[in-house]
């Protein structure tokens, strides 16, 4: 199978596989009653774009590999361990798609706990600048009174000295 040649030689031959940028992202649309909440509504929101990109999902990808390679690990296992190849086949089946359910679900919890660190960080960092800045302007006040005071007690000394 050859794709036809690019009609402008300045764009690069468009591979269905590939999804690009030109299309605008899918608008979120506003909640949805009980009523319209179903399977076959969210069947439909499902795009064959959407088998393209599953990797790109966050934790997607570790999930995957997880449960493929503990799936094919233990599906081989029961093989050499004596059981027909169908059951050693359920087995695999079985546990690559639990374990890269758990594996993804793990994943998830410790982005959560990442963004809420994030947030704390985020949160004790504007604390912080604010303390520094009240500290500094308390400083600059400080230096000024000390100043105006030296410059005051200038100003009531004479000019000349007798020795």
């Amino acid at each position: 199978m050859t794709t036809p040649p690019p009609s402008d030689p300045s764009k690069p031959p468009s591979l269905p596989w590939v999804q690009t940028s030109s299309t605008p992202p899918p608008t979120p649309k506003p909640k949805q009653t009980e009523e319209e909440l179903s399977l076959s509504a969210a069947v439909a929101t499902i795009t064959p774009s959407s088998f393209l990109t599953v990797h790109q999902a966050p934790c997607a990808r570790t999930g995957l590999l997880t449960g493929i390679g503990l799936g094919s690990s233990v599906g081989f296992l029961r093989w050499l361990l004596g059981l027909p190849v169908p059951r050693a086949a359920n087995w695999a089946v079985g546990t690559g798609a639990l374990s890269a359910i758990v594996q993804y679900e793990y994943c998830q919890a410790k982005r959560r706990q990442e963004k809420a660190k994030v947030a704390r960080v985020v949160e004790v960092y504007g604390q912080k600048q604010a303390e520094m800045r009240a500290k500094e302007e308390e400083d600059r006040r400080r230096k000024q009174e000390e100043e105006q005071r030296l410059r005051e007690e200038q100003a009531k000394k004479s000019w000349w000295k007798v020795w």
